[in-house]
């Protein structure tokens, strides 16, 4: 986030500049760099329409290569992410909205506020061009093995731990529970999932419930040799009775 707050500016564009199939209002606020520095994630201003005086704006976020401009869109910005301003600019909320790149800087993880206290996880893969809402396929084993209790829970909390591989990463689900579905709890525990997502097959491959980070690691590196594939010899390198 700190790196995001001191890589942004505001430029005022043109209608020759970046993004030219968009109606523009004039404003663009760089979110986040990548560790290469070749793309940038940035949200717009974009005239949506007039109504009399009035105009009403779009903010759409999207992935941008520095040197070329290309581009593709993310998704639609919004409170509480977006703030606008009596002089028609907007602020965006930066505790809204988090980045964890890839490495490489071909991949991302985005966590964004869409409504108060209420967070989505997108991952975002630039080789592709390409935005996928993951939230659900990351919470759902978390919410199923609540559910299964009977217990109350907050909107969960996704975070990634680490990036275990190239193409996998090490997330972890968390959420505050109580015993009583149906009244108030004077007493919340935190119930967790810790995942290894697979961002080339976008599916869980491994989990571990209420484990953990060490513990975690170390069931994913397990599974991770287990399932990688021996080569078969060819038949010049398969070994012959002496």
């Amino acid at each position: 986030m700190r790196q995001a707050r001191t890589a942004f500016w505001t430029l005022v564009l043109t209608g020759a500049m970046m993004l030219p199939a968009l109606a523009r209002a004039g404003q663009q606020v760089y979110l986040s760099t990548s560790p290469d520095g070749k793309y940038r994630v940035v949200v717009e201003q974009v005239i949506d329409r007039r109504v009399g005086e009035k105009i009403f704006f779009r903010y759409p976020i999207s992935l941008v290569d520095s040197k070329t401009l290309r581009h593709f869109e993310i998704r639609e910005g919004n409170p509480p992410l977006i703030q606008e301003t009596d002089r028609g600019t907007f602020t965006p909320q930066w505790d809204s909205i988090q980045f964890n790149w890839s490495p490489d800087s071909q991949k991302i993880f985005i966590n964004l506020e869409i409504i108060e206290g209420s967070w989505r996880t997108f991952f975002v893969d630039i080789k592709l061009g390409k935005a996928l809402d993951v939230t659900e396929a990351l919470e759902s084993k978390l919410y199923d093995r609540i559910q299964f209790h009977g217990w109350s829970y907050e909107s969960a909390k996704i975070n990634l731990v680490q990036w275990v591989r190239p193409h996998l990463a090490f997330l972890k689900v968390t959420t505050a529970c109580g015993k009583k579905k149906d009244e108030e709890n004077k007493s919340l525990f935190a119930v967790s999932d810790s995942l290894l997502y697979d961002t080339v097959k976008q599916i869980v491959v491994s989990d571990c419930s209420d484990c953990k980070d060490p513990e975690s690691a170390n069931k994913f590196e397990k599974f991770l040799i287990k399932t990688q594939v021996t080569p078969t010899p060819t038949p010049e390198e398969t070994p012959t009775a002496q």
